[in-house]
């Protein structure tokens, strides 16, 4: 027995139907769906190139339009707006497949939506291309296709770029946001090299920006506040539009920007020189001190005496009242830098307040937002005959911790060093090479290098020592822990605290530097002094619950698991940290606690606080939330993580507004004269 050959299915015959005789088919799958916002779009193309893909139709029943759309939803949405718009009538014909039998209209309503590839945005491009090649211009493109010719031109640069960027664009592996960024690299060989890391899979998209972004300046250029586009196109520089519309204006000679700028503020260093101060001029600000002068040592505010703190307030009040009369100031008219003089004087003034051994010497301007220049101020030492009387005499007088100054419980010796005759590249040199001599005898000596380490720590988190790593051998920077203004938990931090402050007063009476009292210490209390200045370092606060540190989580587990942490050896729940819960979740500790009572639901928030306080204390327990366990940390406890209950919420309060103001306390002077 032969086996048949299944006989072909009916081909579909093609018709045209009128628009006033097209309906649309329950039966389409998209039958409810309104026309969405890409129809203008496909109507301008219907126009342009007219229906490419006949819709399929079946024959229209009783009550319902001659002919009745299967497929071909989205194109009579279209063509029926292209008829509200008065470009066509119900007589446009358009042709058509007509499914006849059941097995044809089935197949048209599922069909299309799975036999038709969506055409993917890489093939438009490499169309469009193509097209450009043919000679094709970019209106009878535009006309074709129905789109925009500003669109047209935009597609037309991407299909410029080298076939691997299109090709990791059609894989998924670049979006089309960076492909427009490949678009403006004129280098075809480094755009495929970058496109080769997308196929790769390890392109990062910052990578691209900075090579894309790097030297351009555009109109939101710093210096542009200051300039001005007239100034700036008077001078001769050149600007060019984004294409894409995804960046401001482009200046292509930013050497022309930088020379108009520096123009403009000269202004500026012919008053400050006036004024007697070294003036230095610099595209950005973070360079290190000038020669002969120092950087700004940070100050705690709340150590100044009264003299200086008046003298701060003041300089302070003089720079509000400036700033308030050219608030409204035009950086970028002719008076404005005259007028912005005085302002920057102000604000060396201020940066000036708070020194007794050095005064404000040398300036640097360079670019910023705002007025479109920033200041930073450098100090200079005082002669010994310029000195208070009362410090004239004290030999470890200096100017910003650098050649002999007391900063607060720390007193720095001056320095004899005979530098006559030395250049400052030799100076550099002798102590570059004497620093990695030293570097090695440390290293070779760890005894020594414990010393230097706890000394270190002891002069940052124990003593009030003031000045930045520049005053110090050893680069080893930390930060005593504090929330705010809050005070110390007495059983925990507080407990830390006050062991360092019985080493200070130990400290003082012994006479001694930092190292050298460090030194004298037996080794137990050495290792004990470095276990608390280590502990008060941790920092594990996380502000909010969508920004975990989840590297410091990870620390935070290890070390609780190297020192056995239990928080409830030394403290229970208080009414302070409960406070913040809601009586939902004040409930669920208790449960946690294993206290069975009713009455505790009917206690009012306060009187319930109180209650869970007692419970705890009873019980010597606190919550597993409080754990650095990895599998109890804080969020993961479901009692702890669920939000305020209805009706329970705490009353809002300023404290994450007094804390991000109460951690910056410890301004550096520099700061005092920011704009």
């Amino acid at each position: 027995m032969t086996d048949q050959v299944p006989a072909a299915p009916a081909a579909m015959s093609r018709i045209q139907v009128r628009l006033g005789d097209l309906g649309l088919a329950k039966e389409n799958l998209r039958f409810h769906e309104p026309a969405d916002d890409g129809v203008p779009q496909l109507a301008d193309t219907l126009l342009a190139a007219g229906v490419v893909i006949p819709p399929i139709v079946r024959p229209g029943r009783k009550g319902e339009a001659p002919f009745m759309a299967l497929d071909g939803r989205r194109r009579r949405f279209g063509l029926i707006l292209l008829r509200e718009r008065g470009d066509i009538d119900d007589n446009y014909l358009i042709d058509c497949l007509l499914a006849e039998t059941p097995a044809q209209k089935a197949a048209a309503i599922v069909l299309p939506n799975t036999q038709h590839a969506p055409v993917h945005i890489a093939d438009v491009i490499t169309a469009i291309g193509k097209l450009r090649a043919a000679k094709m211009d970019t209106q009878a493109i535009s006309s074709a296709l129905g789109y925009a010719e500003l669109e047209v031109k935009r597609l037309e640069a991407l299909a410029a770029v080298h076939p691997t960027v299109l090709k990791a664009l059609r894989q998924g592996r670049l979006t089309l946001k960076q492909v427009r960024l490949f678009a403006r690299l004129s280098d075809k060989k480094q755009q495929a090299e970058i496109a080769q890391t997308a196929l790769d899979g390890y392109f990062q998209d910052y990578q691209l920006r900075a090579v894309v972004e790097h030297d351009r300046a555009t109109v939101e250029d710093d210096r542009f506040n200051l300039v001005g586009m007239d100034r700036y196109l008077a001078a001769g520089g050149r600007v060019a539009s984004d294409l894409f519309g995804e960046y401001p204006d482009f200046l292509l000679d930013p050497e022309v920007l930088q020379g108009a700028w520096r123009e403009r503020v000269q202004p500026i260093v012919d008053h400050l020189k006036a004024e007697g101060l070294a003036v230095y001029v610099a595209r950005e600000a973070g360079y290190g001190a000038p020669d002969g002068f120092f950087r700004l040592a940070h100050v705690w505010e709340r150590d100044l005496d009264e003299v200086r703190k008046t003298a701060l307030a003041d300089a302070r009040y003089a720079v509000t009242q400036l700033e308030s009369a050219l608030q409204d100031l035009d950086p970028s008219t002719d008076e404005a830098p005259a007028q912005l003089a005085p302002l920057v004087s102000a604000y060396g003034v201020a940066a000036g307040a708070v020194l007794t051994r050095s005064k404000i010497g040398a300036v640097l301007l360079s670019p910023s937002d705002g007025h479109g220049l920033a200041a930073t101020f450098y100090s200079v030492p005082l002669p010994v005959e310029d000195l208070p009387e009362e410090e004239a005499d004290d030999d470890t007088a200096s100017a910003g911790g650098r050649t002999g100054v007391v900063t607060n419980d720390v007193e720095v010796p001056r320095a004899d060093v005979e530098v006559e005759g030395a250049s400052h590249v030799l100076h550099e040199t002798r102590t570059d090479v004497a620093t990695r001599g030293l570097i090695r005898d440390l290293a070779d000596d760890p005894s020594a290098a414990l010393t230097v380490l706890i000394a270190q720590l002891f002069k940052q988190l124990a003593l009030q020592s003031s000045g930045g790593l520049d005053g110090s051998a050893a680069q080893i920077a930390a930060t005593r822990y504090q929330r705010g203004a809050m005070a110390p938990i007495a059983g925990l931090d507080g407990e830390v605290r006050g062991r360092l402050d019985a080493r200070r007063e130990a400290y003082r009476a012994s006479g001694l530097r930092p190292i050298t009292w460090v030194e004298t210490l037996p080794h137990g209390e050495k290792m004990a002094l470095m276990a608390e200045l280590t502990a008060i370092s941790l920092n594990i606060r996380e502000a909010r619950t969508s920004l975990l540190r989840h590297g410091a989580r990870a620390e935070a587990a290890e070390i609780a698991a190297l020192c056995g942490a239990d928080i409830s050896a030394h403290w229970t729940p208080d009414e302070a940290y409960l406070a913040v819960h809601s009586k939902a979740q004040l409930l669920v500790l208790l449960e946690e606690l294993g206290v069975e009572d009713d009455r505790a639901k009917t206690l009012k928030k306060d009187a319930l606080v109180s209650f869970v306080a007692e419970a705890a204390a009873e019980r010597q327990w606190a919550p597993a939330v409080l754990s650095w366990d990895r599998s109890t940390a804080l969020g993961d406890d479901d009692g702890e993580a669920d939000g305020v209950a209805e009706g329970d919420a705490a009353e809002p309060d300023e404290a994450d507004d007094r804390e991000a103001q109460d951690e910056a306390e410890p301004e550096a002077v520099a700061d005092a004269i920011a704009a």
